[in-house]
């Protein structure tokens, strides 16, 4: 199931939908059609508008099926057809729900590239550091740098010796 902060991307014309009860439970509390898909792991919030794309008898018909699928003790006297046809009629007018962008969906999606951007900053200082480091402990021709050769015993040249009277 879908995170609940990321779900409901729809308008308010489900609440209705959602809110609306299908029976008691054990205890006697009201189970809604929220809390029903929800006991069933389907996410309210895409199986609301899914039916509200459907025609009336198929969404009536899917409603019904999902609601048989309630563990029995929920159970009530009230046929799960009679309650899915009255539910179904809860449902906004029309195939298109007005879905909205959610400011928890793109306000996660701004985070994740915030911390991206952060990341990919932190990794390029990194390795400008370690280039200049590595640049600085390297030994290379530099300006007042003894070149390697003058450093090395000099073994083909040899003192002049005098030979003499």
């Amino acid at each position: 199931m879908t995170h609940a902060a990321l779900s409901p991307l729809i308008g308010r014309e489900f609440d209705e939908f959602l809110g609306a009860p299908i029976r008691e439970d054990r205890n006697g509390t009201t189970l809604s059609v929220l809390s029903a898909l929800a006991r069933l792991d389907v996410d309210p919030w895409q199986e609301a508008t899914s039916l509200a794309r459907m025609p009336k008898e198929a969404a009536a018909e899917r409603l019904t099926l999902l609601i048989d699928a309630l563990p029995r003790e929920l159970a009530s006297a009230i046929p799960s057809q009679t309650s899915a046809v009255a539910l179904v009629a809860l449902l906004p007018k029309g195939k298109t729900p007005d879905v909205r962008p959610s400011e928890s969906a793109s306000g996660a999606t701004g985070l994740q590239q915030t911390q991206m951007l952060i990341g990919l900053t932190a990794l390029v200082l990194m390795m400008l550091i370690f280039f200049a480091i590595s640049a600085l402990f390297s030994p290379g021709p530099e300006i007042g740098a003894i070149p390697l050769a003058a450093s090395a015993p000099e073994t083909t040249m040899k003192a002049p010796t005098k030979r003499g009277p």
